[in-house]
């Protein structure tokens, strides 16, 4: 799977945790990595690469979500 300049995208939007987002955005500045650098690179290896797709299935860490559905799951 090649992605290229033409490409077709699809624009969608997730809500994240403020804190998280704030502490990305400092290390990406640092990094010059950008959120949809990130967030293509994590789906391809989540569909192409199972150690990585176990490691976050078996990611509890909720430190800036608070969420409680993962506890719940664990």
């Amino acid at each position: 799977m090649i992605m290229t300049n033409k490409t077709k995208r699809v624009i969608t939007s997730v809500k994240i945790p403020q804190t998280l987002y704030e502490d990305f955005k400092v290390t990406s500045v640092k990094t010059k990595m950008n959120l949809q650098d990130i967030v293509e690179r994590a789906m391809y290896m989540y569909l192409t690469d199972s150690g990585f797709r176990q490691t976050i299935h078996e990611q509890y860490n909720t430190y800036y979500t608070g969420s409680t559905l993962i506890e719940a799951i664990k």
